[in-house]
């Protein structure tokens, strides 16, 4: 803005100057017309300083607003994966699959114990005979886990939304995005480990804005924006369900 207003101010002193220079030198009868044309080609030289200085900055309101958007809908199958996951030891590319699991599936409610019983093994090993109290002889450390009862999924993780049946696309406005939802896995230390990726296109998400800004945004290259010309969560390479966006979109943990 600050910008803007110095060619403003630059524009206004110029066309006074040449109002003056007429009102000095051109007849009396011709200064109106000379006069009116010069501020209306300042008008019009205004406008496009103006354009021109506020065309990157609605182009980034515009596109911070829109990469919001598709980061809270990339946050969504984060948590929607973990949850698949954590019942049934992998992740899923099927959207379908996802709403299927959120509204019909149950998540287990568990109570952990740590506790201290006898070791009988040991006891054997040194020949320590001891009564049922194990008094004498020695014990180790155990996790008792029981199963309390079962909650729903969508209780859970969405409570009284229903956003989760839109996962697979970004809507903003008329606009319509899909999403891609990938997963593989990765041999770690000879373990093979399930990993997903969800893809958004940028060149999608920012349709309809400034298509020179736009292949600007596909090229930058900070650590304050999202590189390259993908929104994405999670990789088919690295066991990873982190995204590439800074946290002034979202979280990122």
């Amino acid at each position: 803005m600050l910008l803007l207003l110095v060619f403003a101010v630059i524009t206004f002193l110029v066309a006074l100057g040449l109002v003056k220079l007429i009102d000095k030198f051109l007849p009396r009868n011709a200064r109106f017309i000379v006069s009116l044309v010069l501020w209306a080609i300042c008008g019009v030289l205004v406008y496009f300083i103006y354009a021109s200085v506020m065309k990157p900055i609605n182009f980034e309101k515009a596109k911070n607003e829109r990469y919001e958007i598709a980061v809270k809908k990339l946050l969504d199958i984060k948590k929607a994966e973990l949850g698949y996951k954590s019942l049934h030891g992998k992740y899923t590319n099927s959207f379908d699959e996802l709403v299927r699991f959120i509204e019909n599936d149950k998540f287990p409610i568990i109570s952990r114990k740590d506790t201290a019983v006898i070791d009988a093994e040991r006891n054997a090993a040194f020949r320590i005979v001891t009564d049922a109290t194990g008094k004498g002889g020695f014990f180790k450390d155990v996790v008792v886990i029981d199963t309390l009862g079962y909650t729903s999924v969508k209780d859970s993780l969405f409570k009284d939304s229903d956003r989760y049946k839109r996962m697979s696309e970004v809507k903003i406005g008329d606009l319509t995005v899909p999403i891609s939802l990938k997963t593989a896995e990765v041999e770690r230390s000879d373990l093979k480990l399930p990993v997903f990726e969800a893809v958004i296109d940028k060149n999608a998400i920012l349709a309809g804005l400034d298509e020179e800004l736009i292949e600007q945004e596909n090229k930058v290259n900070s650590i304050e924006e999202i590189n390259g010309d993908v929104i994405k969560l999670g990789s088919l390479e690295d066991v990873t369900v982190t995204g590439n966006w800074p946290k002034k979109y979202g979280n990122n943990d």
